[in-house]
């Protein structure tokens, strides 16, 4: 999995600012920012992405693979294209006209769906996803995610019956980035202490 650790820092997908930080959707500030949605300009990596989740989706023995609106939705596609395993998509809340649909594409009840996201911090927004999913009376066990920040999200999506499968992790990415120079010995430790603080 180094190779796509090492994309991930050749095509600047990771930000890092130990002085300001950056916005969180939690609200809070973070010395680190992964920006898996900058990735999928470059079909070298996504390629390689699709390889290595094609090996893991494989193992699962899921019927549909459902990308969360809106950064899971290319992951999803070339995936989908890869193991010829039918494609959906998921909002986060049903859209308020036409159908009112939350599920664009085929999700059958009884069929095994797999959630496709570029990230995950805490799990707390992979919740709705899960909630949409199940709602169409479709079974949901497991989740992909490109990248996991390992901060929670992994634990909370166990506690709804659902388990985590991830490409790159954050610990591995930083110390590839401390290994090849990409990151400071000082910026590492601010970036672990952050971490060890149980910010999220």
């Amino acid at each position: 999995m180094n190779n796509i650790v090492e994309k991930i820092w050749e095509y600047g997908a990771i930000l890092v600012s130990t002085d300001d930080g950056f916005d969180l959707a939690s609200g809070k500030k973070s010395p680190i920012y992964i920006d898996c949605r900058s990735l999928i300009s470059y079909p070298d990596v996504m390629d390689l992405i699709a390889k290595e989740a094609s090996k893991i989706v494989k193992k699962t023995g899921v019927e549909i693979l459902a990308g969360g609106e809106t950064a899971g939705i290319p992951y999803a596609a070339w995936i989908s294209a890869r193991t010829n395993i039918p494609m959906a998509y998921i909002r986060r809340r049903p859209k308020g006209y036409g159908r009112t649909s939350q599920v664009e594409g085929s999700m059958d009840s009884g069929k095994k769906v797999l959630l496709v996201e570029d990230l995950i911090t805490t799990g707390y927004s992979k919740e709705s996803f899960v909630e949409g999913i199940r709602n169409t009376g479709a079974t949901i066990e497991h989740c992909l995610v490109v990248f996991d920040r390992e901060q929670g999200g992994r634990e909370r999506l166990k506690e709804n019956g659902i388990e985590l499968h991830s490409l790159v992790t954050l610990s591995e990415t930083l110390d590839y980035g401390l290994k090849t120079g990409e990151l400071s010995q000082e910026d590492y430790e601010k970036i672990q202490k952050y971490l060890e603080d149980g910010s999220e």
